[in-house]
C-alpha cells in the first residue's frame, strides 16, 4: 500500500501548482485512497465554506481605511536618497484569505506551532492565481495584485506586533502602526489582522509578528528589525532573528 500525501501537497494539486505528470499521480492516488481523498474533499468544502461566510464584500468598508492610512504614511515619509531606487510604497488592501485545519501531519521540516500552542499564518490572494499559505521556512514568490493577511493563535502570549522590512531597509510597522503592542484575542481559533497589505516594487520582503507575554512599543520592534537589517549587510533574506522577547515568526516575500 502507498503511503498517504501530505497535506502541502494536496493543497497544491487543489491550487493547480503541481506540474500536469505529478498532478495525474496525486488526483489518481487521491481518488483511490479514503484518507488522502477525505483531506482533497476537506479542503474543497473548507474554502467554499468560507468565501460563503466571508463573501468578498464584507471587506470593502475596509478598503477605504486602508487608502486613508497608505495617503498617510506617504505624506509623511522622507524623500527617497539618489543612490536607492525610489521608496517602496506599502499599500493596505484587501483579501480573501482560507481557513483550512490541517487534516494531516505536514512533517518536521515545517511546524507553525510555537512554544504553547502558539500559530502564526500568513495568507497571500487577490491576484489571478488561487490562495495560499506562505511558509515561514523558504521565501514565497508573490505574483503581481497580490495581498496578504496576517494571522495568530497566542497560546499563553498576551500581546502582538507586526513589521516589515524591505530591501532598502524601510521598515513599516504593519499592526498596529504605532504605539504599544495590542492585546491578543483570545480562543482557540487563529484570529486574522483586519485588512491586509499590498507590498508594491521589486525585491525581497520580511514580514515578522512577535507575540510577548507583556507589553512592548511598537517603535522598539522597528528599530530591533533596523538592527537586523543591518547586522545582515542589508541583505533581508539573511536577517537573523530580531532582538525582542517573545515568540515570533518570519516570512520572506519575493515581490515580482
Amino acid at each position: 500500500m502507498s503511503a498517504h500525501e501530505s497535506e502541502w501537497t494536496l493543497r497544491r494539486l487543489r491550487a493547480g501548482e503541481l506540474a500536469s505528470p505529478e498532478a495525474h499521480r496525486v488526483r489518481a492516488h487521491a481518488a483511490g485512497c479514503l484518507t488522502c481523498g477525505a483531506v482533497l474533499k476537506g479542503l474543497e468544502e473548507n474554502q467554499a465554506s468560507f468565501e460563503a461566510e466571508l463573501p468578498f464584500e464584507r471587506f470593502e468598508a475596509g478598503v477605504e481605511r486602508a487608502l486613508e492610512r497608505q495617503q498617510r504614511q506617504q505624506a509623511t515619509r522622507p524623500p527617497p536618497r539618489r543612490w536607492v531606487p525610489a521608496t517602496v510604497a506599502l499599500a493596505a488592501s484587501l483579501l480573501v484569505v482560507v481557513l483550512a485545519k490541517p487534516l494531516l501531519e505536514e512533517g518536521p521540516e515545517w511546524n507553525r506551532r510555537k512554544g504553547g500552542g502558539d500559530v502564526a499564518e500568513l495568507r497571500i490572494g487577490g491576484g489571478s492565481g488561487p490562495q495560499r499559505e506562505a511558509r515561514p521556512d523558504r521565501p514565497e514568490a508573490l505574483e503581481p495584485g497580490e495581498r496578504v493577511m496576517l494571522g495568530y493563535k497566542a497560546g499563553a502570549h498576551r500581546y502582538m506586533a507586526a513589521v516589515s522590512v524591505d530591501a532598502i531597509g524601510e521598515v513599516t510597522a504593519l499592526h498596529p502602526e504605532s504605539g504599544a503592542s495590542v492585546a491578543v484575542e483570545p480562543g482557540a481559533e487563529v484570529h486574522w489582522l483586519e485588512g491586509s497589505w499590498e507590498f508594491t516594487g521589486s525585491g525581497a520582503e520580511r514580514v515578522v509578528l512577535v507575540l510577548g507575554d507583556e507589553p512592548f512599543a511598537v517603535e522598539s520592534l522597528v528599530e530591533a528589525t533596523r538592527r537586523a537589517f543591518s547586522a545582515a549587510g542589508g541583505e533581508v533574506e539573511r536577517m537573523a532573528p530580531l532582538d525582542v522577547k517573545g515568540t515570533q515568526t518570519h516570512w520572506v516575500l519575493l515581490k515580482p
